[in-house]
């Protein structure tokens, strides 16, 4: 038997605070050099910081990996893997 792929897991790793790597991800709501969004299995999720880059992103794979000066990691509320309001929602309230 090969391996399997644990599809529900959600990890991040990060290396210097220069460089992550996340498992889970759902898709990449929004992304800027200051802060990227996205939707994971476990939330939303908000970094923070200066520089930001998506360096890879494999969807098939749930997996993405930024650079840049990693400040703040944040999730939203909402534990079903959406964040409550999308990004134009929240600027033109």
């Amino acid at each position: 038997m090969g391996e399997k792929r644990e599809e529900n897991q959600h990890k991040i790793m990060m290396e210097d605070r220069k460089f992550l790597i996340i498992t889970g991800v759902k898709k990449v709501k929004s992304f800027d050099t200051k802060e990227i969004v996205l939707d994971t299995l476990r939330g939303g999720l908000f970094i923070k910081g200066q520089e930001l880059g998506v360096k890879n992103l494999d969807l098939e794979q749930s997996e993405v990996e930024i650079e840049g000066q990693i400040d703040v990691l944040t999730y939203s509320n909402n534990r079903q893997g959406e964040t409550s309001k999308g990004v134009w929602e929240r600027i033109f309230k």
